[in-house]
């Protein structure tokens, strides 16, 4: 698997960059001040989430997407699923 630079990913990370540093050092710092004990627990939970939501995309992009394995079969039986596909003009 060939890996480079992807636009996408540049701006989903730049976004959740700028959200984190906006939020920690300009409403958090502001509201609560990052030297006080609310400041430090809202950063230190704040920081928390978006290491978990780094990590789950780091995972959502380097993860194997899978495939349908080859023994898969169609339910014939039911009954929203077509025979025939219905071609439209």
């Amino acid at each position: 698997m060939k890996r480079g630079f992807s636009f996408s990913v540049t701006v989903v990370v730049s976004a959740i960059v700028f959200i984190y540093f906006c939020t920690v050092f300009v409403f958090i710092d502001r509201w609560f001040g990052l030297m006080t004990s609310p400041g430090i627990m809202n950063a230190v939970a704040f920081t928390g989430v978006a290491f978990m939501c780094v990590l789950n995309y780091a995972y959502a992009i380097l993860a194997d997407p899978g495939r349908v394995p080859s023994s898969f079969m169609p339910d014939i039986e039911d009954p929203e699923v077509p025979i025939h596909e219905i071609k439209r003009k």
